[in-house]
């Protein structure tokens, strides 16, 4: 009997964390399942790209896209892929014991989308703090509940790729579009959580606030383009219904660059109190990252370049 076969697809730029997240897509594979691991590098430095391809090991397909953009990098991984399903994670992750079983079994029940659940790579104070804002979204899911999507963490049959491709034009939230616009066409998406990756956080919570900025940019942006979307999370189905009046508040870019920055400067903050007791460090955390997002949902104009963090905070991100 000819075993299944999918794939997985794993962007990466000058990361070198990609050696281990392809050594634990590996292990987690189970015997009786042919799984394709496809990197695309995404305009990585000449010296990356040489120890990619010649001391790297643990992936099948090696694709090169110099052009920027992670959603263009997915899009040309998953048409190189020839599984049947196509697993994504990115550079930064491991993945768990159990990974490719849970997102099939999710999918063989009439799914055609599944949401993983993400956990921290290390257990510092930053990553346990980031990791617990992140997960806030998880604690009331429930085994194939419809959320929106993250490509750190999602399987997708391949059948959607047949209507659908991620949206390059979009930095970020491209992934989040997919989902939202998969439900439009009548694709099911559903959460398993027993399908985990661990995620490598950022160690520094400015470049947390500044990507969070981005995020609710991105976010508001897609609210104003695709009006017809159905959102899950209980703020964004909020922020939705306020996008009209968002739209019209006056001077709201002046006040978002100032909430953008404030929030910004109160990371850096946080990040100097290393002895702030856990409740109110995680307070403080929760408000930057509110604070964050709605500067990003104000700054959006129609016509206006995408921010990046590295914009925001001033300085170069070697991955922005």
């Amino acid at each position: 009997m000819t075993p299944r076969r999918v794939s997985v697809v794993v962007p990466v730029k000058d990361d070198p964390r990609v050696a281990a997240c392809l050594a634990s897509i590996r292990e987690a594979a189970p015997a009786g399942l042919d799984v394709q691991v496809i990197v695309v590098d995404n305009g990585s430095s000449e010296e990356f790209r040489r120890w990619l391809a010649e001391e790297a090991s643990g992936y099948d397909v090696l694709l090169q896209e110099p052009e920027p953009g992670v959603y263009r990098a997915r899009n040309i991984g998953a048409a190189a892929a020839d599984g049947d399903v196509i697993f994504f994670t990115d550079a930064d992750c491991t993945v768990h014991a159990g990974w490719f079983e849970a997102g099939l079994d999710l999918l063989d029940s009439g799914f055609d989308l599944v949401q993983g659940y993400s956990g921290a790579a290390r257990g510092d104070r930053v990553q346990r703090l980031l990791q617990a804002r992140y997960e806030k979204r998880f604690r009331r899911l429930r085994r194939g509940d419809p959320t929106e999507v993250d490509t750190r963490n999602l399987a997708v049959r391949r059948a959607v790729f047949e209507r659908l491709a991620f949206n390059e034009r979009f930095r970020r939230v491209g992934d989040t579009e997919f989902g939202l616009q998969a439900e439009l066409f009548g694709f099911r998406v559903g959460y398993a959580p027993r399908m985990r990756v661990d995620h490598d956080h950022d160690a520094d919570l400015r470049v947390f606030a500044a990507k969070q900025v981005c995020h609710g940019w991105g976010a508001q942006r897609l609210m104003c383009e695709e009006r017809a979307v159905r959102w899950h999370g209980g703020h964004l189905q909020l922020v939705h219904r306020a996008t009209a009046f968002i739209e019209r508040l006056p001077g709201r870019q002046a006040a978002a660059r100032a909430l953008a920055g404030t929030a910004v400067f109160a990371a850096g903050l946080l990040q100097r109190a290393p002895r702030l007791p856990w409740s109110a460090g995680y307070g403080a955390l929760t408000v930057i990252d509110k604070a964050a997002l709605l500067a990003g949902h104000l700054m959006y104009a129609e016509g206006q370049p995408e921010p990046s963090p590295s914009e925001l905070l001033g300085r170069r991100l070697p991955r922005d």
